[in-house]
């Protein structure tokens, strides 16, 4: 197999790979590796060179820090990527005359993928896990979407247990009262202060009190213009990372990576006022009858729906389900399109030409709102 970058594999300590990473379901599924997920390779080292300073502290407690280039002896390679999803294969670089191959680090390795094995089948986490290194959890897997997940993979190992969102959340939340969680949403600028580069912002399902963000070189400027003389602007598109309390409730933003303008703003505030009757169902809405769609499908539902706009696809009709879910429509002549966004977070699509009696009922994924936005557009457009 081709190595990455001529990697020589002679200055490796081992035969064995120091990790593999399995990285499965959304974007993994299919070839190759979404390169934004490399980050999830720098996060893995970070978290491990963290643990593994806490497990050096624990051995030493007469010493208030590591030694000096303490992290630098954790030198990591790709490798290769291997089929069978998106596994990255991770390398140490080492010379094996001066560096033990059983030291902080695969015990910090090891630790990594018994804690996330524990929180998997439920048990507790292992004893000997630094406690105060829970929180690096925040880092790693931010970026993965909720169907999607890491295999740990010691060595050759052919399985290990799976890393998710819930279960980094979990872990998180075994010592803190707050987690990182990426935020891609639409919402408004209400406030800004150039002098301390913060702003506050009201994203659509977040709290009605805005919350607070900081600003950087990159981000002021699209902020500055998002702003209003008399106060909150149109409607943008925000992407960055929150910071949510264990009822997922946001409380602040960590960092804001985009700030972008909508071009299609009236069609977007319709919509809103569609999800804010839908947000206003109680129980029993239909005659007696019907569940009322909870925030999360909302949120899911109002997300994809916004994106499918961006590919010029019509403003649907949006009803709730019997069964508290949400569904879009569509209809042209004598094609009928509709979207079910289902409360147990799976998507349904179905299209009908009643003339030729004829249905189509694609696998859509919620993450995918290119392929959904193609599926309404060659019957309606």
């Amino acid at each position: 197999m081709t190595h990455l970058g001529g990697y020589d594999d002679r200055v490796s300590g081992s035969r064995d790979p120091f990790a593999r990473l399995r990285l499965t379901g959304g974007r993994f599924d299919g070839d190759g590796m979404p390169i934004e997920a490399l980050v999830e390779l720098v996060a893995y080292r970070e978290l491990v060179v963290g643990v593994a300073k806490e497990l050096f502290r624990q051995a030493h407690p007469d010493r208030q820090r590591v030694p000096r280039g303490f992290a630098e002896r954790l030198q990591l390679r790709l490798q290769r990527v291997e089929s069978g999803s998106a596994v990255p294969v991770l390398e140490r670089v080492q010379d094996q005359q001066l560096l033990p191959l059983d030291d902080e680090f695969t015990r910090s390795r090891d630790l990594i993928e018994e804690a996330v094995a524990a929180i998997e089948t439920g048990r507790t986490l292992p004893g000997d896990f630094p406690r105060d290194a829970l929180i690096l959890f925040n880092r790693f897997g931010q970026t993965l979407r909720p169907d999607e997940g890491i295999e740990l993979r010691r060595g050759s190992a052919s399985s290990g247990p799976r890393f998710t969102p819930d279960i980094r959340r979990s872990l998180v939340l075994t010592q803190r009262r707050t987690f990182l969680e990426e935020v891609d949403d639409v919402g408004w600028v209400t406030e800004m202060d150039a002098d301390r580069m913060s702003c506050r912002v009201r994203l659509r399902f977040g709290p009605t009190i805005p919350v607070s963000a900081p600003l950087d070189e990159i981000t002021f400027a699209p902020v500055k213009e998002a702003l209003e003389p008399n106060g909150e602007g149109p409607p943008v598109r925000i992407s960055g990372v929150g910071v949510f309390e264990a009822d997922r409730r946001l409380v602040r933003f960590d960092s804001i990576h985009e700030v972008a303008l909508l071009d299609d703003a009236e069609e977007l505030s319709k919509l809103e006022s569609r999800f804010s009757e839908l947000a206003s169902l109680q129980e029993g809405w239909f005659d007696g009858e019907g569940v009322p769609p909870d925030v999360v499908v909302l949120q899911r539902a109002w997300k994809v729906l916004a994106d499918l706009l961006d590919f010029d696809v019509p403003r649907p009709r949006v009803f709730a389900t019997m069964e508290g879910g949400v569904q879009a429509e569509w209809s042209v002549e004598e094609d009928e399109v509709s979207v079910t966004f289902e409360p147990n977070g799976t998507l349904y699509a179905i299209s009908v030409n009643r003339a030729a009696g004829t249905s189509d009922e694609p696998m859509l994924a919620l993450d995918d709102p290119e392929r959904i936005a193609q599926f309404v557009l060659r019957r309606v457009s």
